[in-house]
């Protein structure tokens, strides 16, 4: 049986509301918001412990880690994400960078590591350059 084009526009729909992102920051609503719009769902962790039980109990397609600290607290984060899911993508975001924190990330597989506040212009780039262009509202 052939579909039709607004069958395959619902089921785009679907899918795209189907990704799940995990945001590891204190900033959580501001970072949310732009992947909230772009269809997804979003899980918010403000702990590493919470981060950690969350990457146990779900599948992800995407995460947003903060570095923390220089002593980069993001990086247990980070090492239980790639231990669940090693083609997981993240990006890293930090207060003020810090050259052997961003080593560390990009050994891990970040794809991008950016200083705070991200812009929502870049936040959207990196979003629409993983998942495609946005959700019409």
């Amino acid at each position: 049986m052939r579909r039709g084009p607004q069958q395959n526009v619902e089921e785009t729909k679907t899918l795209r509301a189907a990704r799940k992102i995990l945001i590891f920051d204190e900033d959580l609503a501001r970072h949310a918001e732009p992947f909230e719009a772009h269809g997804c769902e979003v899980h918010k962790c403000m702990s590493v412990e919470t981060a950690m039980r969350c990457i146990e109990r779900e599948e992800f397609d995407f995460a947003l880690v903060d570095q923390g600290s220089p002593a980069f607290e993001g990086l247990r984060v980070i090492r239980h994400l790639v231990r669940y899911n090693l083609r997981i993508p993240f990006v890293v975001v930090a207060r003020c960078k810090d050259g052997m924190c961003y080593q560390q990330a990009l050994t891990l597989g970040a794809t991008d590591y950016l200083e705070k506040p991200v812009p929502s212009a870049e936040m959207n780039w990196i979003i629409e350059n993983h998942f495609g262009s946005p959700l019409k509202r």
